[in-house]
C-alpha cells in the first residue's frame, strides 16, 4: 500500500531541479557584481551581532543577563519572518514569464522564495552557533528540540508566504502594506524585551501576536536553557496549522486563474 505522504509529495519531487534553479538564480541575482559575492551573507549577520554587542554593552545596558544573546536570538528569528514574508509578495508576479510559458505546480514559486530566504538565514544561524558559548549560551539536552520548534516556525511562515504571494497578484499594493506592517510588528514582538516585565494590558495585547509564542519557544530553548511552556507549544502548533491550512486553500483556489491574472 503506497505511503500517503510519499504519494502527495511525488508530483512535486519531480520538479526539484526547477526549485533548485530558482533558488540559485535568486542567489546569483542578489550577489551579482559584488566583489565578495556570497561572503556578504556571512558579513551581514556577523556585523549585526558585533553592532548589538557594542551598543548594548557600552551604551544601552539591560538588566537581562546575557542580553546580547537574548536580542540576537530574537532579531535573527524575526528577520527570517520579515524577509520571507516581504519577499514572497512579489514571488509570483516576478515569475510571470515562467508561469505563462511552462506548466508546473505554481506552489513551487513561493516555496522556492522561502527556501532562498532560508538559504541565507542558515548562514546567520551558523554564525550564532559558533558565537553561542561566547555570548553566554549554555549547551543542554533541550537544544535537541530546537529543530522541531524551527520546523513549526517555518511551517507558520510558509502558510503566510502562500497567502501573500497569491493575494499580491490581485492586490498590487499589498507588498507596501506588508513592509509597513512588518516594521510595526517588530515592536509588538518580544524580540528585545521581556514580555513578563510589561504591564498586564500591554502583555495581553502582545500575547495575541502569534510571533510572541514562537519567540518564547526560541528564547526558552536557546537563552534560558529550559523547555518552553506546553501551552505556548500548543498555541504555536495551532498557528502553524492555521496559516498552512489557510495558505493551501487560498492558493489552490486562486492558482487556477494565475496565468490569466498575471
Amino acid at each position: 500500500m503506497p505511503n500517503p505522504i510519499t504519494a502527495t509529495l511525488r508530483p512535486y519531487w519531480q520538479y526539484r531541479d526547477l526549485v533548485r534553479n530558482l533558488v540559485i538564480k535568486d542567489l546569483k541575482v542578489r550577489y551579482q557584481g559584488a566583489v565578495l559575492g556570497f561572503f556578504w551573507s556571512l558579513g551581514n549577520p556577523l556585523a549585526l551581532i558585533l553592532l548589538y554587542d557594542f551598543v548594548f554593552t557600552h551604551i544601552f545596558r539591560s538588566n537581562l543577563p546575557n542580553y546580547i544573546l537574548y536580542l540576537v536570538i530574537g532579531v535573527l528569528h524575526y528577520n527570517l519572518f520579515a524577509q520571507a514574508v516581504s519577499q514572497s509578495c512579489e514571488s509570483l508576479t516576478s515569475a510571470s514569464g515562467l508561469i505563462q510559458k511552462i506548466y508546473f505546480p505554481r506552489i513551487l514559486v513561493p516555496t522556492s522564495s522561502l527556501l532562498f530566504t532560508l538559504a541565507l538565514w542558515v548562514i546567520a544561524i551558523f554564525i550564532l552557533v559558533v558565537l553561542y558559548p561566547f555570548l553566554g549560551g549554555v549547551y543542554h539536552w533541550g537544544l535537541l528540540l530546537y529543530p522541531l520548534a524551527l520546523g513549526l516556525y517555518i511551517a507558520f511562515i510558509w502558510g503566510i508566504v502562500l497567502t501573500f504571494s497569491v493575494l499580491q497578484v490581485e492586490l498590487r499594493d499589498l507588498k507596501h502594506m506588508v513592509d509597513i506592517a512588518v516594521m510595526f510588528l517588530f515592536w509588538l514582538t518580544p524580540v528585545g524585551y521581556d514580555i513578563n516585565v510589561m504591564k498586564p494590558t500591554a502583555r495581553e495585547i502582545i500575547s495575541l501576536n502569534p510571533l510572541t509564542q514562537f519567540m518564547d519557544l526560541f528564547h526558552a530553548l536557546l537563552y534560558s536553557g529550559t523547555l518552553p511552556a506546553l501551552n505556548h507549544v500548543l498555541i504555536a502548533c495551532a498557528w502553524a496549522i492555521g496559516t498552512v491550512s489557510m495558505g493551501m486553500v487560498l492558493f489552490r483556489r486562486k492558482a487556477r486563474h494565475l496565468v490569466e491574472d498575471l
